[in-house]
């Protein structure tokens, strides 16, 4: 029986021990968390990835897992509504699925078939390679010997590091960041996101399911984030100061926050995910960035595609092959939305804002979003699954 190391239990990691558990193969999953992480911010299943959803047996429930929400708002600086639009930010079509990564990652565990084994608390520290398998030393103390090695332990994964090499060989900075986390729903709203954008810098305040509480999203621009807690609070606080609407409550908010995540609006290119017999998937293989809300597709995608391969005994560069086209034409489509995540002066920022007030009275309104959409889409379907 083939035997898997997947190292990372998030939505890449879990979908991947769907599949091969599967197709027979005995696998082993790795997680520094002490359990499956809840929270996150609002992601998307959309294109190939719905398809792989409904191959799964989840999408019915992730859309009764879904965000629910109804409609997005622009705000200005007083809060005042400048404009409405139907649906979540992300939502490109009403098939899409919107959910909270923690809710998608916590349904694809629950699918898993028995037999998989789950260590929690712990992380990969050692590779070594050999010609039928990997030995693999752990963190907490011994090693084990497997066929296979999977790294789904995202952007700063610890497998590519150690059998690919370092982040700064892969990471590409796209001038931006964002801070993510949960608050209480002060503003009183339901089912709805409100975003607030200034001169280099947005704010999202989106509502979970049942509206008990937000995800705050702040993207802001600037070098990557340092990694000493302070001094990226003090960033993020240099980055806002002087906001106008909900923002300096929000700051406040952020410093006590229990779930706070900072990252770069980063991609990871590489020439390949493969090496021998370890693999990258999902963000640890080609993250394209939060801005193109692909990342979960990619890696629901990427998943079912190296799974078979493993399964079916293929070499695994067969994967790289299956792979690459996607890859990049949904990293292309980053690039776009990380010049123009945010206006880059004040005159930019009122002219924003009178092009999104007068947006819903546009009678052409409804060509002008499809073609703001329409890469994004194609980005989204840009594979044919194979059955």
């Amino acid at each position: 029986m083939t035997r898997v190391l997947i190292s990372g239990a998030s939505i890449a990691g879990n979908a991947l021990a769907y599949w091969l558990r599967r197709a027979g193969c005995e696998v082993v999953v790795v997680e520094r968390a002490s359990c499956v992480r809840d929270g996150g911010y609002a992601v998307d299943i959309r294109g190939v990835a719905l398809e792989v959803a409904e191959r799964m047996g989840i999408a019915e429930e992730a859309r009764r897992r879904g965000t629910d929400t109804i409609g997005t708002s622009f705000v200005d600086r007083s809060g005042r509504r400048i404009a409405t639009l139907p649906l979540g930010f992300g939502v490109l079509d009403p098939a899409d699925i919107e959910i909270m990564k923690g809710d998608l990652s916590r349904l694809l565990h629950d699918a898993v078939p028995p037999g998989v084994e789950w260590r929690f608390g712990d992380t990969v520290t050692a590779l070594r390679p050999r010609p039928d398998g990997v030995a693999v030393e752990f963190e907490r103390g011994g090693a084990d010997d497997f066929d296979f090695v999977v790294g789904a332990d995202g952007i700063f994964s610890r497998v590519r590091s150690l059998a690919f090499g370092p982040l700064e060989s892969y990471l590409h900075h796209l001038g931006s960041n964002a801070a993510i986390f949960t608050a209480p729903n002060e503003l009183g709203i339901e089912r709805w996101q409100l975003v607030h954008s200034a001169p280099g810098r947005v704010v999202s305040v989106k509502t979970d399911r049942g509206s008990h509480e937000v995800k705050v999203t702040l993207l802001y621009g600037g070098p990557v984030p340092p990694r000493d807690t302070a001094q990226r609070l003090r960033a993020i606080e240099a980055a806002f100061d002087g906001g106008g609407w909900v923002v300096p409550r929000l700051l406040e908010l952020m410093r006590t926050a229990a779930d706070l995540y900072v990252a770069p609006n980063a991609q990871i290119r590489m020439d390949g995910w493969t090496a021998g017999r370890v693999a990258l998937v999902g963000d640890a293989a080609y993250a394209p960035s939060s801005l193109t809300g692909q990342g979960t597709g990619m890696a629901l995608t990427g998943a079912y595609l190296l799974a078979r391969v493993i399964a079916d005994g293929s070499d695994l560069s067969s994967y790289d092959r299956a792979m690459r086209g996607f890859v990049e034409v949904n990293q292309r489509a980053a690039l776009r939305p990380a010049r123009g995540f945010a206006p880059k002066t004040e005159r930019a920022a009122r002219l924003q804002a009178l092009s999104i007030r007068m947006l819903p009275y546009m009678p052409w309104r409804d060509l002008i979003v499809a073609a703001m959409m329409k890469e994004a889409k194609r980005a989204a379907g840009a594979l044919a699954l194979p059955g």
